[in-house]
């Protein structure tokens, strides 16, 4: 039996007003209330709960408590599949070919979506002992030598919104509070002064890894290369050799994505 006009209508008109309001997330706003995305979408707020709790039975949002929403781990799905047509992916996977067969350790190419750090692809090393991942593996933005990276593109009020958002943000290794942020801040802010990223032994004691960033033609920070390694063969020789190599691949990779510096 045909649906009869008006609820075409009607269906549209719910899928228009989602798409709006899914539209309303982005990096500067990853978590809203009820009473921001009413205000800014234009949608009754009895209407907007219900599109809003539709969204979220479907993990397409996260409701917080409290009246907050966050984006739902469905689009990690999505991305999956978006991934293998994804531009930066088909260039990155031969110059991470490239850097694994220098060194023989794993290498990494991660995006930021949102507050998070998120693993798109990898390259193995193939010793018996090595640093395993996979697509679609995520952590805080705060955490590690890649988050350090895609961190450092971020303005000082970014930073502080940021803070706001995560407020046991700290550096790694220290408990939360002020000193911590500080100390962290001022790990970006040499992050970004030295264009690469060392983390050795804190996001895991038995785990080193070096990173560096890959630009658009914008010359934006968009994503991260790592190479990471058990500790116990991250001697300062391999340290200086994988600063060279992952900082040459990822400009190599900015330039093919248009970046001219």
């Amino acid at each position: 039996m045909p649906t009869p006009p008006g609820e075409n209508r009607y269906a549209v008109e719910a899928v228009t007003r989602a798409a709006r309001v899914l539209a309303l997330f982005d990096r500067a706003r990853p978590r809203q209330s009820l009473t921001e995305l009413a205000e800014r979408s234009g949608v009754p707020k009895l209407t907007l709960r219900g599109i809003l709790d539709t969204l979220a039975a479907h993990d397409l949002l996260i409701d917080d408590g409290g009246g907050f929403y966050r984006l739902g781990y469905a689009w990690l799905r999505f991305a999956d599949v978006r991934r293998n047509q994804f531009d930066i992916r088909g260039a990155a996977v031969p110059i991470m070919r490239a850097i694994r067969d220098a060194v023989n350790e794993t290498v990494i190419l991660s995006l930021r979506i949102g507050d998070r750090r998120v693993h798109l692809d990898y390259v193995e090393s193939t010793q018996p002992i090595r640093r395993i991942t996979q697509p679609g593996h995520e952590g805080p933005l705060h955490v590690g030598a890649a988050g350090l990276v895609l961190m450092s593109s971020l303005t000082e009020a970014e930073l502080a919104a940021y803070r706001v958002r995560n407020p046991g943000a700290t550096m790694d290794g220290m408990a939360p509070g002020e000193a911590g942020w500080q100390a962290m801040v001022a790990e970006i802010a040499a992050v970004r002064r030295a264009g690469h990223a060392i983390v050795v032994g804190k996001v895991n004691v038995h785990t080193a890894a070096v990173a560096a960033p890959v630009r658009s033609y914008s010359g934006e920070i968009i994503a991260t290369l790592t190479i990471s390694c058990p500790t116990d063969r991250f001697t300062q020789e391999l340290s200086d050799r994988c600063v060279v190599l992952v900082s040459e691949a990822a400009a190599k990779l900015s330039r093919s994505l248009g970046y001219a510096p």
